[in-house]
This record gives C-alpha cells, structure tokens and sequence, in this order.
C-alpha cells in the first residue's frame, strides 16, 4: 500500500509540474507565440516616450512580442509616422533607441556577417565592414568596448546596442523575459 500511495502522489506531482510547465511555455493555448509576450512595456529608458506614442494604437502585446534589429525598429517607427503617429524627431530617436536595446535581438558579433552589423547597429556597409575586417585581423571581439577600436565606430551607438551583443561562438542564447525588469 505504501508503495500505491508513492507512486500516486509521484504522478500527482509530475502530471502539476507538467501542466505548469505547459502554461510558462505556451503549450495548449491557441496562440502562435510560445512565450506570452509582456502585458506592459518592460522598463527602460524612454518608455514613457514609447507608451504615449503607441498605446493608443496597438495593444502592448502586438509590440512587445516583436525582437528586431535597430534598423528594423527604425524603419517600423518611420512608417507609424507615415502612417500618421504624432512624434517628434527627437522622440522617434528615443522610440528606437527604447525598442532596438529593450526588444532588441542578439547577435553574435564574433560571427555575424557585415549585414547583420550594418543592421544591428543602423551603420552603413563601409563601417559594418570594417567592423568585420579588424575582427578577422585582430580575433574575437571579447567585450563592447573592444570594437570601439575600430576606426570610425560611433561609441554611443556601440554603448546603446550592448545589451544586445552576444561574444560566445555557437547557437544564440535565448532572450531572457520577465515582467517589468530591464533586461541586463
């Protein structure tokens, strides 16, 4: 009996942990994100800039579950002022700066390609290559820091886009999210 008994609070427990893991991982819901996007806009720098100028258009959710380059941001930003977004340019700066680092992608800067660097940090080809060029001359970049090495690279914009620089060699790490907190 006592065995009976273990093995049915066993299954108990595993068939809770199973269901909660389902629920953190989106199994089950009729939704195509397997990560429930944040229902407010994380913290960070400018959001009050962001939560002005697309709440009253968007849900949170449309917004937050999106991770894209700062070149992507920037082109999406300019077209909501095309398609009539009031801000000024001073706020569509701080736009794109809040979702290129908040809801920015990582890269892999020891291996991206200049394309990839062009786009992540909305440089233009001759800096993205030359940014590639001194990783092949001089080895992997180890820190942010290393590529203000390169000549011509804007240091606020290497220093904005940080948080998105992955150094490791091998498959992207994962975006971690939580609700409310700035990514670090």
């Amino acid at each position: 009996m006592p065995r009976r008994l273990i093995s049915t609070a066993s299954s108990i427990v595993l068939a809770s942990l199973l269901s909660a893991f389902e629920v953190r991982a989106g199994l089950g819901q009729t939704s195509s994100s397997a990560v429930k996007p944040p229902q407010d806009f994380p913290a960070g720098p400018n959001r009050d800039v962001v939560v002005s100028a697309c709440m009253g258009c968007h849900p949170v959710s449309d917004v937050t579950r999106h991770r894209e380059s700062r070149t992507k941001w920037a082109a999406i930003v300019d077209r909501m002022t095309g398609e009539g977004a009031q801000m000024t340019d001073a706020e569509e700066e701080q736009i794109v700066v809040y979702l290129s680092v908040i809801l920015g992608k990582k890269v892999k800067i020891n291996e991206a390609s200049a394309g990839v660097v062009a786009e992540t940090f909305d440089f233009d080809d001759t800096l993205a290559g030359a940014i590639v060029k001194y990783r092949t001359e001089h080895g992997p970049f180890k820190a942010w820091t290393d590529l203000l090495n390169v000549p011509g690279v804007d240091k606020s914009r290497i220093e904005e886009q940080k948080i998105n620089l992955d150094f490791s060699s091998g498959p992207p790490e994962a975006p971690q999210r939580s609700s409310g907190a700035s990514r670090r």
